[in-house]
Protein backbone atom coordinates (compact mmCIF):
# COMPACT_ATOMS: atom_id res chain seq x y z
CA UNK A 1 0.00 0.00 0.00
CA UNK A 2 1.08 3.68 -0.97
CA UNK A 3 0.85 6.31 1.46
CA UNK A 4 1.25 9.89 0.26
CA UNK A 5 0.34 13.18 2.05
CA UNK A 6 0.69 16.03 0.13
CA UNK A 7 -2.06 18.87 -0.42
CA UNK A 8 -1.14 19.67 -4.15
CA UNK A 9 -2.69 16.63 -6.50
CA UNK A 10 0.14 17.16 -8.88
CA UNK A 11 2.75 16.95 -6.59
CA UNK A 12 0.81 13.84 -4.53
CA UNK A 13 0.63 12.21 -7.58
CA UNK A 14 4.31 12.20 -8.42
CA UNK A 15 5.62 11.28 -5.68
CA UNK A 16 2.64 8.33 -5.48
CA UNK A 17 4.19 7.18 -8.59
CA UNK A 18 8.04 7.17 -6.94
CA UNK A 19 6.75 4.74 -4.48
CA UNK A 20 4.64 2.75 -6.85
CA UNK A 21 8.20 2.33 -8.48
CA UNK A 22 10.09 1.68 -5.33
CA UNK A 23 7.86 -1.25 -4.39
CA UNK A 24 8.30 -2.18 -8.16
CA UNK A 25 12.01 -2.81 -7.71
CA UNK A 26 11.61 -4.64 -4.69
CA UNK A 27 9.05 -6.75 -6.55
CA UNK A 28 6.13 -5.60 -3.86
CA UNK A 29 2.61 -5.45 -5.21
CA UNK A 30 0.82 -2.32 -4.41
CA UNK A 31 -2.88 -3.25 -4.02
CA UNK A 32 -3.72 0.48 -2.79
CA UNK A 33 -2.73 4.16 -3.37
CA UNK A 34 -3.97 6.34 -0.59
CA UNK A 35 -3.30 10.23 -1.21
CA UNK A 36 -4.40 12.46 1.90
CA UNK A 37 -4.77 15.75 1.39
CA UNK A 38 -4.45 17.77 4.75
CA UNK A 39 -0.52 17.06 5.94
CA UNK A 40 -1.92 20.27 9.16
CA UNK A 41 -3.77 17.00 10.86
CA UNK A 42 -1.88 14.81 13.48
CA UNK A 43 -1.66 11.32 11.79
CA UNK A 44 -4.33 9.33 13.79
CA UNK A 45 -6.48 11.82 12.90
CA UNK A 46 -6.30 11.79 9.11
CA UNK A 47 -9.07 9.83 7.43
CA UNK A 48 -5.71 8.18 4.67
CA UNK A 49 -4.33 6.66 7.66
CA UNK A 50 -7.20 5.67 9.29
CA UNK A 51 -7.51 3.12 5.77
CA UNK A 52 -4.16 2.19 6.32
CA UNK A 53 -4.00 0.96 9.83
CA UNK A 54 -7.75 -0.61 8.55
CA UNK A 55 -6.00 -2.10 5.73
CA UNK A 56 -2.79 -3.64 8.24
CA UNK A 57 -5.14 -4.62 11.06
CA UNK A 58 -7.68 -6.86 8.60
CA UNK A 59 -4.30 -8.06 6.91
CA UNK A 60 -5.02 -6.90 3.61
CA UNK A 61 -1.63 -5.01 3.32
CA UNK A 62 1.76 -5.85 4.63
CA UNK A 63 3.92 -3.48 3.72
CA UNK A 64 3.12 0.69 3.73
CA UNK A 65 5.41 3.00 1.43
CA UNK A 66 5.74 6.50 1.78
CA UNK A 67 7.32 9.48 0.42
CA UNK A 68 9.09 10.74 3.25
CA UNK A 69 9.89 9.75 6.74
CA UNK A 70 8.35 13.25 7.30
CA UNK A 71 5.06 12.89 5.87
CA UNK A 72 4.16 10.31 9.07
CA UNK A 73 6.37 11.30 11.62
CA UNK A 74 8.36 14.33 13.19
CA UNK A 75 11.46 13.50 12.75
CA UNK A 76 14.09 10.08 12.11
CA UNK A 77 13.86 8.66 15.15
CA UNK A 78 9.62 8.92 15.05
CA UNK A 79 9.66 7.02 12.11
CA UNK A 80 11.93 4.78 13.57
CA UNK A 81 9.73 4.03 16.36
CA UNK A 82 6.45 3.95 14.13
CA UNK A 83 8.35 1.29 11.78
CA UNK A 84 9.19 -1.05 15.05
CA UNK A 85 5.76 -0.74 16.01
CA UNK A 86 4.53 -2.25 12.46
CA UNK A 87 7.16 -5.28 12.47
CA UNK A 88 5.78 -5.69 15.87
CA UNK A 89 2.57 -6.69 14.19
CA UNK A 90 4.42 -8.44 11.23
CA UNK A 91 4.64 -5.56 9.25
CA UNK A 92 6.59 -3.33 7.30
CA UNK A 93 6.84 0.52 6.84
CA UNK A 94 9.33 2.42 4.50
CA UNK A 95 9.43 5.65 2.99
CA UNK A 96 10.93 6.03 -1.27
CA UNK A 97 12.99 8.91 0.24
CA UNK A 98 15.23 10.23 2.95
CA UNK A 99 15.88 7.07 5.00
CA UNK A 100 18.88 4.26 4.60
CA UNK A 101 17.42 0.72 3.03
CA UNK A 102 15.18 -1.26 5.16
CA UNK A 103 15.34 -5.10 5.49
CA UNK A 104 12.97 -6.87 3.32
CA UNK A 105 10.00 -8.09 4.35
CA UNK A 106 9.82 -11.68 5.52
CA UNK A 107 6.99 -14.00 4.42
CA UNK A 108 5.67 -17.14 5.27
CA UNK A 109 6.29 -20.02 3.58
CA UNK A 110 5.23 -22.40 5.62
CA UNK A 111 1.94 -22.75 3.76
Amino acid sequence: MVYVCEPDAVVAGRRAEVCRTHAAHRTWWVVDTVIEEQPGLPLQERPGWQRVRTALAQGEVGIVITWDPATVAAGLEDFQALQASFRSRGAVLVAATGTPEAPPPRHDTTA
